[in-house]
């Protein structure tokens, strides 16, 4: 009985050695730096942004995405 519970456990520790190598995870969604104001900060949503930036996207700190859109002569960062 012994030695059938030692090639048994033998058998486990040699299984994890050869086991085949681990598949990466999903891929990471790609990350923007991020779109930098005047004042060189990074845009938050809400805020004005260049009227030539107007219909262009920009990425916040976080990740997220914002449009240059609303009124053209005072657009502001806005959710797609």
């Amino acid at each position: 009985m012994t030695l059938r519970t030692l090639s048994a456990a033998l058998a486990i520790a040699l299984a994890g050695l050869v086991s085949a190598p681990a598949v990466a995870g999903a891929a990471a969604t790609p990350h923007h730096p991020c779109t930098r104001t005047s004042s060189h900060t990074c845009i938050r949503g809400g805020e004005f942004c260049p009227q030539a930036s107007y219909g262009h996207s920009g990425w916040d700190a976080r990740g997220h995405r914002y449009v240059c859109k609303g009124d053209r002569t005072h657009p502001h960062w806005m959710l797609p």
